[in-house]
């Protein structure tokens, strides 16, 4: 006789002492089914959709340079609130760029003469001309010289406006009414245009800040806007913020094939308590009821053992004890929460017992007993 493999044989011996434990602890016997029960309450249900969040300020600006240069003074730090045309920083930039300026508004008023002196000019040789007192040579002459004016005052003007914006470009503004989030220069740094770091990042009145959540496509249809939320954050872990849902997405994002929907709310922060990049847990209010008959939804997933020999009925059931027996019950159900589902009609009424559970216990009901898993029927 050949020997069996000694990865057989390991398996025919974990088999062995499995079927030998069974034996031991069961003693062969089905054990005693225990069933368990919690009470039906009145009581008010709200009904949520959960999410993850990011606070973000309603209106974010990065600031970059518009010329090469040195930062020569910064008057804005970190948190800083700054209003609009407000100067952060000062730029050394390349010389002569006060020198330019100068330079092309004496330029712009010498063409606004010649233009003046042009048109007076040509208006005197237009009517010369209707009184065909002068050619047409001369004519076309006259309104070529002034054409000619025109357009070297609109040069002068553009050249003078980008001389300015070189100039403006060394001071480094505030372009709205709000707080520093961000700085990035230090006094000395040479900076240029190409840098890929922002100077500043600014943020728009930190008194009112977005919370941007993605919901899933299973829950986007149950959010409206107008809606309440609420929300917690890691730094206040016992305290419960409020917003209001203000724009729902109709773009989704696909992550890992997951489809989910940007809902951004609208978040008040008086205290500043609140910062820009907080992550949240949210909890989006679809519906609230009061007062109505509710039942644990662990008693909608209840499945009575196959020993049991009882039978569901068409709809959705849940069951409670006859005789020591589950009986099925057919009832209607209306928004749920985290623990508790509402029954809108049913032969169900306040301070009933419903089954949620069972367990079986071991040979001679010793010890504790043990809950089977329970299959869920949604």
């Amino acid at each position: 006789m050949k020997n069996l493999p000694r990865s057989k044989l390991l398996y025919a011996l974990a088999g062995a002492i499995v079927i030998a434990g069974y034996f031991i602890f069961f003693g062969g016997s089905k054990g005693e089914i225990k069933y368990v029960t919690q009470k039906i309450e009145r009581g008010d249900i709200t009904s949520l959709v959960r999410a993850s969040g990011t606070l973000e300020p309603t209106k974010e600006a990065r600031i970059y340079s518009q010329i090469n240069g040195t930062i020569k003074e910064i008057r804005a730090e970190v948190n800083d609130e700054v209003k609009k045309g407000q100067v952060l920083a000062l730029i050394e930039g390349p010389e002569g760029l006060s020198g330019d300026v100068e330079y092309f508004k004496e330029i712009l008023k010498k063409t606004e003469t010649d233009l003046e002196i042009s048109t007076n000019s040509h208006e005197a040789s237009k009517r010369l001309y209707e009184k065909e007192l002068i050619s047409r040579e001369e004519f076309n002459k006259s309104l070529s010289e002034h054409s000619m004016a025109a357009a070297a005052r609109e040069k002068a003007q553009a050249d003078l406006d980008t001389a300015q914006r070189r100039l403006d470009s060394t001071r480094i503004t505030s372009i709205l009414d709000g707080v520093v989030l961000e700085k990035n220069i230090i006094i000395g740094e040479q900076i240029h245009p190409n840098k890929s770091e922002p100077l500043y990042v600014l943020a728009e009145n930190p008194r009112t800040l977005h919370l941007v959540s993605n919901v899933s496509e299973a829950d986007i249809g149950k959010i409206k806007e107008g809606q309440d939320v609420l929300f917690k954050v890691d730094a206040f872990p016992g305290k419960d913020f409020s917003a209001k849902v203000k724009r729902v997405a109709n773009s989704p994002s696909i992550k890992n094939d997951v489809v989910t929907y940007d809902v951004t709310c609208l978040v008040e922060n008086p205290e500043l308590e609140l910062k820009p990049g907080m992550t949240a847990e949210v909890k989006k209010v679809i519906s609230t009821k009061k007062d109505v008959l509710k039942i644990p939804t662990a008693a909608l997933r209840f499945i009575p053992p196959k020993s049991s020999a009882v039978a569901a009925e068409a709809g959705e059931n849940v069951w409670i004890l006859k005789q020591g027996k589950p009986s099925p019950i057919v009832i209607e159900t209306g928004i749920s929460d985290d623990f508790h589902t509402e029954v809108v009609s049913g032969p169900l009424s306040e301070g009933d017992q419903i089954v949620v559970e069972y367990t079986i216990s071991g040979r001679n009901n010793k010890g504790p007993g043990f809950a089977l898993p329970q299959p869920k029927r949604f």
